[in-house]
Parts: C-alpha cells; structure tokens; sequence
C-alpha cells in the first residue's frame, strides 16, 4: 500500500501544470489503517529504503514527499503493538465472554513496552505541562479532553454526567482523574491478547505480513517464540525485520531521522466506547505526536473524550488548519 501511495504522489508532482494545486502542498489523510498508512507517508517521504519497489512499480522519478499529514486512529508501530496494549488495558477483562486474558503473557509484554517507552526518550509536547508518558502520567494527557467534553455541556447535563461518573473531579473548570479511575471507567478490553501478533495467526495485523502460498506470518520475536501453530522454526522469517522498518513511521521519525518527511501533523484517537474501542493503545498516536514534535514539526494532537476508534468530530477545524500550514486563501 505504502509503494502505491508513494507511486500516487509521484505522479501528481510530475503532472505539474496539467492539474490544478500546487504539488508541493500535498496533504494525506484517513482514519485507522488509512491512518497508519497516513502516518507512514508523511514521515517517510523520500527515504531511500523504497527505492527498489517503486522502481518495480514503474513509478515516476519525483519526490514522494508530503507537506502535512493527518492520522486518525493511527494502527502502527506494529513491532512494539502488543506491549503497549497491555501497558494501556492489560488490568481489563475482554468484551468477548469466554475468553480470558493471560495474566502472565499480559505482564511480559508489559514490561517488554516499559523497556521500550523508556528508551525513546521522549520528551511531552511543546506547552504540555506533562512531560514524557509513564504510567504515572498519563491519566493527565487525557484530561483535557474530558475538560473540552463536559466544558461543552450545559450545567445540568454535565452535573448528570459527573452524578454517573464519579471517578472524575470537576474544580475551577478543569476535570481531574486518576489512570485507574479511567481505566474502570472504559471497563472492557476489546482484542485478547496478544492483541495485534496472535500466538495461532488469527489478527488481522499477521494477515498483513502474508507472504506467497503463506496467508499469515508472526512479525514480532516472542509470538514466533510463544506459536501455537506447530511452525517448524520459532525464530520468525528472516524478511521481517526490513518489513517492519518499511511499515513504520517510527523508523523514518526516530532511526532514520528523515529530512524529507512531512513538518505539519494532525493527530487524533478517541478515548473511550464500550463497543469498538481498545482496537489500539493509546500511546501509538501520543508516541507518533511526540516523536516529530521532539524534532520541530508543526503537531495538533487530542483525543476525543468518550469516542470510539473511528471517531472524526472536528473536520472542519482540520479543513482550516490545512488552509491555515498550506497558505490557502479563498
């Protein structure tokens, strides 16, 4: 997909003057996988890792580069996916009766990600008062989208929502919570675990790394490690390492420090929906944001309080701030 979109933007910039815009302001935008692959193309433009399969693809010699990048529900970072799953709801019992989580398989890969989140080094966003994610924080990034939501309700209506919702303080205008205050408040984890690199190949995400006659493949070391499937080696498939860098922004943001990707970045997920939330953790998008905030990129990045994974509330805010990085003017 990423070669294909790559090839797509190619093809604009060496149509310039045959359509109308200005090429150099390319903008990408889509919502959870599309929103990975969004991720992907603003932070990736130009690296040399590509090379080969957009040659085999016939694709045009331009820059593939993009000026601003909109990620909702970003699904990436597949290679770190399920330990950050556990660190945000491995304490929650899943949404699919009879099916339990594995406490010890849980506490490894949580203590995997800690290991990791650790090692980026991170620092918060610029004006965030918070600093880097550690479990110890990070009820705090979440408020204020819990402000922005009951600052909006009326009094009644949002008296009735602290009544149903005692875990959240509201003083001088400003909500207050504790992790595991939210954490009850979510109550169910929606994928078992692990979530994204499955021990038996039924996710999705191991469909992805599908190679030839094989529809399914692991893409991390310890579901390789840990497969139920009766694989003949347990050590993973020799391409998957250079799969995984050609999948991920993270790669291009932090490792390669990519000079051509994209400055302007709009990041959102929503916080909670007791049916379709829990697709991802958190800390995807809060690491994404992050990442290219740390090296001076323009970044907008919320949570919508109380909304499901596929949320879009603020098209029109982002509609403007495309006009406003882009130099539009009607």
């Amino acid at each position: 997909m990423i070669v294909d979109l790559k090839a797509a933007v190619r093809y604009i910039r060496t149509n310039r003057g045959r359509i109308p815009g200005d090429v150099e302001r390319i903008v990408s935008t889509d919502t959870i996988s599309g929103g990975a692959s969004s991720a992907l193309l603003g932070a990736s433009g130009d690296s040399k890792i590509y090379k080969p399969y957009l040659r085999e693809a016939g694709a045009a010699d331009a820059s593939d580069g993009v000026f601003a990048t909109g990620a909702w529900c970003p699904i990436t970072d597949l290679e770190h996916a399920d330990g950050a799953y556990e660190w945000n709801w491995g304490t929650l019992p899943t949404q699919t009766t009879g099916k339990t989580v594995d406490e010890s398989v849980s506490k490894e890969l949580q203590s995997q990600f800690a290991e990791y989140q650790a090692g980026l080094n991170l620092r918060g966003l610029k004006g965030s008062r918070f600093g880097k994610i550690t479990t110890r924080n990070y009820a705090d990034y979440l408020q204020p989208s819990a402000t922005k939501h009951l600052a909006a309700l009326s009094a009644s209506e949002r008296e009735t929502y602290l009544a149903k919702n005692t875990f959240i303080t509201w003083k001088n205008n400003q909500a207050a919570f504790t992790w595991e205050g939210y954490l009850a408040h979510v109550a169910r984890r929606k994928r078992t675990q692990p979530a994204f690199d499955a021990f038996d190949l039924s996710a999705g995400e191991n469909n992805e790394f599908g190679k030839g006659a094989t529809k399914a493949r692991h893409f991390t070391a310890y579901s390789a490690k840990n497969d139920t499937t009766g694989l003949s080696s347990n050590r993973g498939d020799s391409d998957i390492p250079e799969k995984l860098k050609l999948m991920n922004p993270m790669f291009h943001i932090l490792e390669e420090r990519n000079s051509h990707r994209s400055r302007h970045w709009w990041i959102r997920l929503g916080t909670s929906d007791t049916d379709t939330d829990t697709d991802t953790a958190l800390t995807v998008a809060a690491n994404l944001a992050m990442a290219v905030d740390n090296l001076g990129d323009d970044v907008d990045h919320a949570y919508y309080w109380d909304k499901g994974h596929a949320t879009n509330e603020d098209p029109g805010d982002f509609v403007k701030r495309v006009a406003k990085v882009t130099g539009y003017k009607s």
